[in-house]
Parts: C-alpha cells; sequence; structure tokens
C-alpha cells in the first residue's frame, strides 16, 4: 500500500486535471444555453391580400403590394418596439411569400417567444407604413383629383374572414392577429370579397 502522501498527490493531480474539463464542461453548457433559439410562444400565419385597384385605358388591374422582407433582418423594419420578442432575426409579425410562389395574396406570420395580441398595426409599423379608412399605403380617400388611375369614388375596404369562414368588416389598426384570421385591403370603388 502506497504511503499516505503519495495517495494525496494522486488525489490532488487527479482533481487538478479534472478542474479544466468540469470548466469546459460548464462554459460549454453555458454557451448553448445562452445561444439556444428561444422557444416560441405563438406560431401562426395569416393570409393577407393587399388590392390596390388601378385604371388602364377603361379597364382595371389589381396589384398586390405587400413585399415579403418586411420584419426581416436585412429587409423593411422601421420599428423596434418588439424586437426582444422575435425569433431567428425576425420581428415577432414578419413578412413571408405566399406558398408555391402565389402572388395575389401573401403572408403575415406571427412567431414570438412571448404570449402576446398582436394587431394588424404592428405589422405596418414594422413596414413603415399608413394604415387607416382613408390612407392606406399612402392611397387616400379620396384619390387625388388629377390621378386618372383612380376612380374617384374609390375607398378602402376591409374585410376579415374568421374561422368557420364567415366574412366580416375588419377593424384597420386595432384588428388583431389571431390563427384561422384571413385579411383582405382594398382599394377600389366596390367591396372586397372573401379570400378564396
Amino acid at each position: 500500500m502506497a504511503p499516505k502522501s503519495v495517495r494525496g498527490a494522486g488525489r490532488k493531480k487527479l482533481v487538478l486535471y479534472s478542474v479544466p474539463f468540469i470548466a469546459l464542461a460548464l462554459l460549454v453548457a453555458i454557451y448553448f444555453a445562452v445561444s439556444a433559439n428561444p422557444q416560441a410562444q405563438q406560431d401562426f400565419t395569416i393570409p393577407i391580400a393587399i388590392q390596390i385597384y388601378q385604371l388602364n385605358q377603361g379597364s382595371a388591374y389589381v396589384s398586390n403590394v405587400l413585399p415579403i422582407n418586411v420584419g426581416i433582418r436585412g429587409g423593411i423594419w422601421k420599428t423596434n418596439q418588439y424586437d426582444n420578442e422575435g425569433i431567428n432575426g425576425h420581428y415577432p409579425v414578419f413578412a413571408q411569400q405566399a406558398p408555391g410562389g402565389n402572388t395575389t395574396y401573401s403572408i403575415i406570420h406571427v412567431r414570438s417567444t412571448v404570449s402576446r395580441t398582436y394587431t394588424l398595426q404592428d405589422f405596418f409599423n414594422v413596414w413603415g407604413q399608413p394604415l387607416g379608412e382613408t390612407n392606406t399605403l399612402n392611397f387616400t380617400i379620396p384619390p387625388p383629383a388629377n390621378d386618372p388611375r383612380f376612380n374617384p369614388y374609390y375607398g378602402w375596404f376591409m374585410c376579415i374572414r374568421i374561422e368557420g369562414g364567415r366574412i366580416q368588416q375588419g377593424h384597420w389598426g386595432n384588428q388583431t392577429l389571431v390563427p384561422g384570421l384571413g385579411i383582405v385591403l382594398k382599394y377600389s370603388d366596390e367591396p372586397c370579397l372573401p379570400i378564396s
């Protein structure tokens, strides 16, 4: 049997060699805990069509004007109100292209680390555009009198498709974004139609 002094030295050596490994394991655990993506408390999408009817030699054509890089890092980002609630470099309310490259509508994605009720106004704030019954995206009611692209009787219409397919009038900036919702904003002389 080895003397006590030799055994004590062996234990000290073991502890001395173990400390760096324990410290390294602790640092790796802290790194992964800090850098891991936060868990989404809510994650859903809402189809939205923003339609501007414009006259062209007597016939109207429609353009869906929502860009797909709103609220995405490197894209359009005009407010910082809810920056710390987003995930993976996104604002908690951001725009995506519709599935399959469909250009008649876009997708508003709500992906947040908190259980907050976001509104359509929150999305327009990060986009940096006005939203309202008389001025949305700087298309005003009435349209400019000298602009031949627009019928002087144009107005803004907002229709909401709720769970179950029922259509109702929307609440503009106070419109809450919830699962099962669909939104149509239409600048025209005819009320909006349901999202198909």
